[in-house]
């Protein structure tokens, strides 16, 4: 009784002691180990604690682990798992073979790891299907059928007919890994970082060097066979043409035909397979060396001062964590609308415009409407019955109810509105041009350096890693190393530490519904149980240290003791840090934009509450409640960015044909036109990485992506091919095969027969600098040019008329979008349209309207931004030399009816918030920001180190006070 007395006392008085913690740490010692403890507030910054003295120290060794009896695959043993697998009996033994040396082993166990136990063992069923048969009755789901939802799978089939082609996803079966064994040990004899020390901190990918030939050489016969094998068992139709054309590329003498599919195909498969390998090894090696590293720190500061270890576990109980979610195709406009009942601006004018599509046909322009007819029956009830329902956006409802102010008004999606160019953007808060900046312009552009095209829907998305590895962007994996991060289905994960594949979730999500949700919210509720359990842990060792401080010096037994006891336990507790919950957290969703685009942006699919916007807000709702059982949710900052929003398109034009196969009519030579896209709807395209086209010896490189951009590139600059050339230039064209004395106004005849499809095109008046640039404005009002130009110097930009009295970017107009402006808001826009429209003067700089200026204006119009997003266009070299955007209602080489990548409000309009505790009432309202600002944000916060915009990689300010 006496000695439980004792140890109560002993508990108390060390508790005691704590609480002085914070002012006994602003005179603490440093060790020998310990060269300067991090300092703030008077209490210790264990995330400095782990950047700069455990972090640093992590190398990633090749020679931590030797026993690959530690991998478990699908609950077997890896020579196991090897042996369940479909492989011919020959390969099947040579890989057994291989298992005992170490070298073969792991890489191939963590990559099994990767591909079986994190994107296999769980059941494929629909868990928001399931979730709304919990809610809804089956009367009521029937009611709110579509075409991505029914009860009945048979009427589904029928249903879906007008995007099948979308809906045949990847499958990760056991056909599927043994395919990748197959590769795997093909390959793994041959990549140069096993025979190294240290793993390289970056994939190298093939190039056309002899030894790589030779791989390519020996991989294409196995992915051959491995297609013949397939297209025995299809049907007729276009994927099996395709497949066929990538076989007849494979015979022998087509070896060394330009943009050979059979080899290009091999190539990426043979990047894919063995960058995801050095990935995964990386990822474990990192894991292992961080935990030896933290027990390491652990052990010695235990040793060395005590008082420094108690603050760092204090300070690990309140850490900082983010979450930054990112939805491909996340409008504004259109959330607010749907979850506030009083306001129906939004969501009447968006019906008035299905109502009046007739009106935005081109008379004198061919056309075509999409095949799929898009069904507003759930847009109809809401704008004449209203809907009031629990069950629909719940999670958004209550996200405008408490954090309204920190959700931004107005948001903005880079021009153009592209994913490819605005997801890196919203990812890493790195801009596209400059340096650090993305290099990514589009969805497609020429390296005029390199002579090559870039297209990213099909085997080019694997270079958009590298691409952003040149341009030495930091990813905020990169900026947060030190840290435990998690990403989930999105792209630019490198030196994250634990990964969802982007392209995996892509490829195998869109036939198996909530794919990547599903795994990605498993690891998440696992690690929220370790959380808990970390979190007692800590606390308990603060206890237990106490405990030891206060044990008098000769009782030699009780404090060798409790010293093995509280050892035992940091090494336990290093052993786990990594499995609780992520510090950073990416969390990507595609499928707004993915589905919006083949059914329409405010379609029954998108809108009902069986559609993708109460998906998403399910799945929000499912994390959010993660967060919440781990205990970290009050310290944990939310943000979400859309990267664009979607307008309707009611009939479609192909510019390509519009405007040079009529100008080919005219002329008495061929023109030769090169087209490096696909149509919106179509199939991928395949690049050989390593035998592509040249583009020189064309007149001009069209592309086109989303319905709603039309690039062009000329080569005709007076300074040589590499250079873009401008407006003047233009005017005076000739074409590869024209008679020198024959030029021809290609800008002219572009804007005069798409003059009813043309909202405008935007070109080079002079060469654009990061500082310094001038784009002219072309389109048609009445039937009359209108040409404008937009100056920028610095910080500063004028907007004028050079032709025409019109305005094609329309400032003197209101957004019929929004709701009337107060008397406060017309005032400000009054001052500022007098400001920035009529007061400036072309010679007078200082009399420009700033940046911030010009956002603010256009906040109030239905081109929000537009001055400032069309003068940074060109920034960027490789943006093409003629960008053409469709005017509302039309798209441009799109068989879908849905659009973005143009300059309406539905698609500049991207949604931009924050919430949680840590922002109640400590964050400005947000009228009218960049969706870039997202990175910036969480990072600040996390941190607490200020982000300052063009400084340190960021191209975005934070949005924090």
């Amino acid at each position: 009784m006496e000695k439980e007395i004792k140890v109560k006392k002993r508990t108390v008085s060390s508790l005691l002691g704590m609480s002085a913690l914070s002012f006994s740490m602003l005179s603490l010692p440093c060790s020998a180990n310990i060269s300067a403890v991090p300092v703030v507030g008077g209490i210790v910054n264990s995330s400095e604690i782990l950047k700069h003295q455990i972090n640093d120290s992590i190398t990633y060794t090749t020679t931590t682990v030797r026993d690959a009896a530690i991998f478990t695959i699908a609950g077997l043993t890896l020579d196991a798992y090897i042996l369940s697998l479909p492989l011919d009996s020959s390969v099947k033994k040579r890989v057994i073979a291989q298992l005992s040396n170490p070298y073969y082993a792991i890489p191939l166990g963590h990559f099994l790891y990767t591909f079986v136990d994190k994107y296999g063992n769980m059941d494929n069923e629909d868990a928001f299907k399931a979730y709304l048969k919990t809610k809804y009755s089956e009367e009521e789901l029937q009611r709110f059928s579509h075409s991505l939802f029914t009860l009945n799978e048979l009427q589904k089939e029928d249903a879906s007919k007008p995007s099948e082609g979308h809906h045949q996803g990847l499958k990760i079966d056991r056909k599927f890994i043994a395919n990748m064994v197959v590769v795997y040990d093909e390959l793994v004899q041959i990549g140069e970082w096993k025979d190294l020390n240290t793993l390289p901190d970056r994939y190298t990918y093939l190039s056309d060097s002899p030894e790589d030939k030779a791989i390519i050489d020996k991989i294409q016969p196995i992915i051959l066979s491995g297609l013949e094998k397939s297209v025995l068992g299809m049907d007729k139709g276009e994927m099996r043409s395709a497949l066929e054309l990538i076989i007849a590329d494979g015979k022998p003498e087509n070896k060394n035909k330009v943009n050979n599919k059979a080899e290009a195909l091999t190539i990426t498969l043979i990047d894919f397979v063995r960058l995801n390998v050095l990935k995964s090894y990386r990822q474990f090696v990192y894991q292992e060396q961080r935990q030896i590293a933290l027990n390491s720190w652990l052990q010695e500061t235990f040793k060395d001062n005590l008082d420094t270890l108690v603050a760092y576990l204090a300070s690990r109980q309140q850490r900082r964590l983010a979450v930054q979610v990112t939805v491909d195709g996340l409008q504004q406009g259109l959330i607010e609308g749907l979850v506030t009942p009083t306001e129906k601006t939004f969501l009447k004018q968006i019906y008035q415009d299905h109502l009046n599509r007739n009106e935005y046909k081109p008379q004198g322009e061919p056309t075509s409407q999409p095949e799929h007819e898009q069904q507003l029956t759930f847009l109809k009830t809401m704008v004449e019955k209203g809907y009031q329902d629990p069950n629909y956006l719940p999670f958004f409802s209550q996200l405008y109810q408490e954090y309204e102010k920190s959700i931004v008004n107005v948001g903005i999606s880079s021009t153009p509105t592209i994913s490819v160019r605005n997801l890196p953007i919203i990812k890493t808060g790195a801009k596209v041009s400059g340096k650090g900046g993305t290099g990514i312009p589009n969805f497609h552009f020429v390296d005029r350096q390199d002579d090559r095209a870039y297209y990213f829907f099909g085997n080019d998305a694997l270079q958009l890693d590298r691409l952003m590895d040149a341009n030495k962007v930091q990813t905020m994996f990169d900026r947060l190393d030190y840290l435990v991060t998690l990403n989930c289905n999105a792209q630019y994960d490198w030196n994250a530490h634990t990964t969802y594949d982007g392209l995996v979730n892509l490829g195998a999500g869109e036939s198996l519904r909530d794919f990547g949700e599903k795994r990605c919210l498993r690891e998440l509720t696992q690690r929220a149980k370790t959380e808990k359990t970390i979190t007692e842990m800590r606390a308990e060792l603060i206890e237990e240290i106490g405990i030891y401080q206060n044990i008098f010096v000769l009782d030699i037994y009780s404090k060798l003791t409790q010293k093995w006891k509280i050892q035992q336990q940091l090494e336990t507790l290093s052993k786990l840090e990594q499995k609780g919950m992520p510090d950073y957290a990416l969390i990507y969703n595609p499928w707004p934009d993915h589905f919006a685009h083949f059914t329409g942006p405010f379609s029954d699919e998108i809108l009902m509450p069986t559609g993708e916007l109460n998906r998403l807000d399910y799945w929000l709702t499912q994390i959010s409640d993660v967060y919440k059982s781990a205990n970290v949710y009050d310290r944990t900052l939310w943000g979400m960015a859309g990267d664009h929003g979607l307008a309707p398109v009611y009939y479609s034009l192909n510019p390509e044909k519009q405007v040079f196969e009529t100008l080919q009519a005219e002329l008495d030579y061929p023109l030769v036109i090169k087209k490096i896209s696909s149509d919106e709807g179509e199939g991928p395209k395949i690049t050989n990485a390593l035998n592509y086209e040249s583009n020189k010896e064309v007149d001009v490189v069209v592309a086109s992506t989303a319905g709603g951009n039309f690039m062009m590139d000329f080569f005709n600059s007076q300074q040589g091919w590499k250079v873009q050339p401008t407006y003047s230039e233009l005017t005076t064209w000739i074409p590869v095969n024209a008679p020198e004395d024959q030029p021809i106004n290609i800008v002219n005849e572009i804007a005069s027969r798409l003059k009813e499809s043309l909202d405008y095109l935007v070109v080079r008046e002079t060469p654009c600098s990061l500082d310094e640039c001038q784009i002219r404005v072309i389109g048609f009002k009445d039937d009359i040019r209108v040409d404008e130009l937009i100056s920028k110097k610095g910080n500063r930009l004028f907007y004028q008329p050079v032709a025409g009295s019109s305005q094609l970017l329309e400032v003197d107009v209101l957004n019929i979008y929004k709701p009337q402006l107060n008397e406060t808001e017309q005032k400000q826009y009054d001052e500022l349209y007098q400001r920035c429209m009529i007061s400036s003067d072309a010679n007078e700089e200082s009399s420009w309207c700033t940046e911030q200026e010009w956002r603010t204006l256009t906040s109030f119009t239905a081109r929000p931004d537009v001055v400032n997003q069309l003068a940074y266009l060109y920034e960027e070299d490789r943006a093409g030399t003629i960008n053409l955007f469709p005017k509302f209602g039309v798209g441009f080489n799109t068989k879908v009816p849905g659009r973005h990548a143009g300059e309406h409000y539905l698609e500049k309009d991207a949604f931009l918030g924050f919430w949680g505790k840590p922002i109640e009432n400590k964050m400005a309202p947000l009228i009218i920001e960049e969706n870039g600002s997202l990175a910036p944000t969480l990072y600040q916060y996390l941190t607490e180190e200020k982000v300052i915009k063009n400084e340190n990689g960021w191209g975005y300010p934070s949005l924090l006070n």
